[in-house]
């Protein structure tokens, strides 16, 4: 059996509650309350909803963002009180750069303050959060003195690789702070529980409930185990709950196998190099009609860091880079090394299109930028 680390989090719970829409002080004061009833926080670790000081409110994001230092100061208090530690997602101002555009970022916080942060890595653009939100970046785990936390906020649920990812980085646990309807609760059961089974962690997720802004959020906020056993599930209602977990439930199931530390690589990155433009664009037709966005570059010289780093944003505009090589990229290594990056999912030789086919790839991808 694998040893047990020490000071691991002696509980873990979540609040529910109805969200009042943009009164970050009455959400606070319905956080206060509910912990006044609940045993075991000492040392636990207590799950938020998404947005939890104000809900979606679009309209006033800008006055919300500039409520968050005082949110996270005052939930550093709440957390000094009961010797806990919180964590559920809050409006960050994004760069400059991005206008008027936030993040929907997660703190985790103690009676020390803001421990560490994740920023929604996926935003539900058909629910219209693309209107105010930006995705992050970098899912990386969120380290406390009482363990390691890998984050999800709602609709990351539905990307199993960012839990995975972050179970491979060595997270404790899972978390989820979430808005998550209650059209869509039994998906939300169901996913919470393949994200616990998959990576053999507990997982621990915190949902509003009631009628907020016009959608019903399905509350069932829980606690699972590596087995997929529930530990705790809220009924309906606002409800406040902390379980003891037993590690060495975990340690113990881990011992048998690791299937979610496998990490091999089944890729030939030398596939990624297309032989025509037909092929090309068959293989854009097929992801376009999956719905991904695609991305066209146009490289004509050789790979530095310059490009590198253009590639890597290119890359985040949308589902999938396919990089047009042109003169002086004509050589088999120049394009084996564009292929071999993790950001390109396809290479194709641009002077192999003809007029009509180069016309295609304009419209498959909205258009073709280059890159010097």
């Amino acid at each position: 059996m694998m040893e047990l680390e020490d000071d691991l989090f002696a509980g873990l719970g979540f609040v529910q509650y109805q969200i009042q829409l943009g009164e970050p002080e009455r959400n606070l004061q319905q956080i206060a309350r509910a912990l006044e009833s609940v045993d075991g926080l000492d040392r636990s670790l207590v799950v938020l909803p998404e947005l939890w000081a104000s809900g979606f409110a679009y309209d006033r994001f800008d006055a919300m963002a500039a409520e968050t230092p005082a949110m996270l100061e005052e939930l550093t208090a709440l957390a000094g009180r009961h010797n806990c530690i919180f964590a559920g997602s809050l409006p960050e101002r994004a760069e400059e750069n991005q206008g008027e555009l936030f993040y929907n970022t997660l703190y985790v916080s103690g009676a020390d303050g803001v421990l560490g942060c994740y920023r929604k890595q996926q935003v539900f653009y058909y629910g219209g959060e693309g209107r105010a939100f930006i995705s992050g970046i970098e899912p990386y785990l969120v380290t406390t003195p009482l363990g390691r936390i890998g984050c999800l906020v709602c609709y990351d649920l539905r990307f199993p690789e960012l839990a995975r990812l972050q179970c491979q980085q060595g997270a404790d646990l899972l978390l989820c702070s979430a808005e998550w309807p209650q059209a869509r609760i039994d998906h939300w059961r169901a996913m919470l529980k393949v994200r616990a089974l998959e990576n053999q962690t507990f997982v621990v997720a915190g949902n509003g409930w009631g009628m907020v802004d016009g959608v019903n959020l399905g509350g069932c906020s829980t606690v699972i185990d590596p087995r997929g056993q529930v530990l705790a599930e809220a009924g309906d209602g606002p409800q406040a709950v902390v379980v003891r977990p037993d590690w060495s439930t975990r340690e113990e199931y881990r011992s048998r196998f690791h299937s979610f530390a496998i990490a091999s690589y089944p890729f030939n990155d030398a596939g990624k190099i297309l032989p025509s433009a037909a092929s090309c664009l068959d293989l854009l037709a097929v992801r376009w009609r999956v719905g991904q966005r695609l991305v066209c570059r146009e490289v004509a010289g050789p790979v530095d860091t310059a490009m590198l780093q253009s590639l890597e944003e290119a890359r985040r505009q949308g589902d999938f880079l396919v990089v047009a090589v042109t003169a002086g990229v004509q050589g088999d290594s120049d394009q084996r090394l564009l292929a071999a990056l993790g950001c390109v999912d396809a290479v194709c030789r641009l002077d192999t299109f003809t007029a009509a086919e180069r016309a295609r790839l304009v419209k498959l991808t909205g258009g073709i930028k280059a890159i010097r």
